[in-house]
């Protein structure tokens, strides 16, 4: 996880990649982030191309800083 907040447009949408490199985590990390609940993807039903906001993206970073 990055140290430094992420820069990310917060009406932004991004997919599992940028969000990856946003919040400097690997997609296995995202996905067990998804699991838990500390992020939310825009599109839930579909598990194959998941989406998310960049308000979300900040929201993870800031609750998993915080623990």
């Amino acid at each position: 996880m990055k140290e430094i907040k992420p820069t990310c447009n917060p009406h932004g949408v991004y997919t599992a990649k940028q969000a990856c490199a946003e919040l400097g985590i690997s997609y296995k990390t995202l996905q067990k982030y998804r699991a838990y609940g500390y992020i939310k993807q825009l599109n839930p039903g579909n598990p194959y191309r998941p989406k998310f906001s960049g308000q979300a993206i900040i929201e993870c970073w800031t609750t998993l800083t915080t623990l």
